[in-house]
C-alpha cells in the first residue's frame, strides 16, 4: 500500500512539474511572439500607427492576454523584457488616443450608439456581439459615401472596440457567428481601403493640375 501512495506521489508531482514546463514555454512564445509584433509595428511610420490604431490596439490586447494573467511564471529576465514592451506601447496608446478621437466625449457615444446601439461596448454579451457588428456595418454601407475623414475615424475606433470586445469572449461565441463577424470584419476593412484608394487618386489628380 505505501509504494502504491508513493508511485501516485511521484505521478503527481511528475505531472505537476510537468504542467508547469508546458505553462512556461507557452508563456515564452507568447512573449516572442509579442517580441516580433513590436519590432514589425515599431519599424512602421506614426502616422501608420495612428491611422491603424483601433486595430494595433485589438492586436496587443489579444498578444498579451495570457501574458497579463501568467506573468508571475516568466522567468525574472523576460519579466523586465515584458514591461519595457507595456511601456513603449503605452506611449504609442497615449499618444493616439489623445489626437485620433474624443474618448471621453459625448461625440464619440454618439458615434457608439449610432453604429451599435448600446456605449458600453466592453460590456456586450457574447449573443449580442453579432448584432453589434450587423448594425455597425449597416450603417457603414448606408452613410460611408457621406463620410469625411474624421467620420471614418470613429467608425475605425467603434469597431475596434467591437473587436477588443469578441477576443475578450471569443470563447463563448458560436461558430456561425465567428464566421459572421469575421466576414463583416473583412467587408469593413475592404470599405475603408476603397476609400482610401479614392482619396488618393482625387489628391494625385489635384496634384498634376
Amino acid at each position: 500500500m505505501k509504494k502504491v501512495m508513493k508511485w501516485m506521489l511521484t505521478l503527481v508531482l511528475v505531472t505537476a512539474t510537468l504542467g508547469g514546463a508546458q505553462a512556461q514555454s507557452q508563456l515564452e512564445k507568447d512573449l516572442a511572439d509579442l517580441r516580433a509584433w513590436m519590432q514589425r509595428r515599431s519599424s512602421q511610420a506614426d502616422s501608420t500607427i495612428r491611422k491603424e490604431w483601433p486595430t494595433v490596439k485589438q492586436e496587443f490586447k489579444s498578444l498579451t492576454a495570457g501574458l497579463n494573467r501568467d506573468s508571475q511564471n516568466l522567468s525574472e529576465e523576460s519579466r523586465e523584457e515584458y514591461n519595457d514592451i507595456k511601456q513603449r506601447y503605452e506611449g504609442w496608446e497615449e499618444r493616439n488616443e489623445s489626437t485620433s478621437v474624443d474618448l471621453s466625449g459625448k461625440e464619440l457615444e454618439r458615434w457608439e450608439r449610432k453604429l451599435t446601439g448600446t456605449t458600453n461596448i466592453s460590456r456586450l454579451k457574447p449573443a449580442k456581439l453579432r448584432d453589434a457588428y450587423v448594425q455597425h456595418l449597416e450603417v457603414t454601407r448606408e452613410q460611408r459615401r457621406n463620410w469625411s475623414l474624421r467620420d471614418w475615424e470613429y467608425a475605425e475606433f467603434v469597431i475596434g472596440e467591437l473587436n477588443t470586445r469578441k477576443a475578450e469572449v471569443f470563447d463563448q461565441l458560436s461558430s456561425g457567428d465567428k464566421i459572421k463577424i469575421a466576414a463583416l470584419q473583412l467587408e469593413f476593412a475592404s470599405l475603408k481601403k476603397s476609400r482610401e484608394v479614392k482619396d488618393a487618386y482625387e489628391q494625385r489628380r489635384e496634384s498634376n493640375r
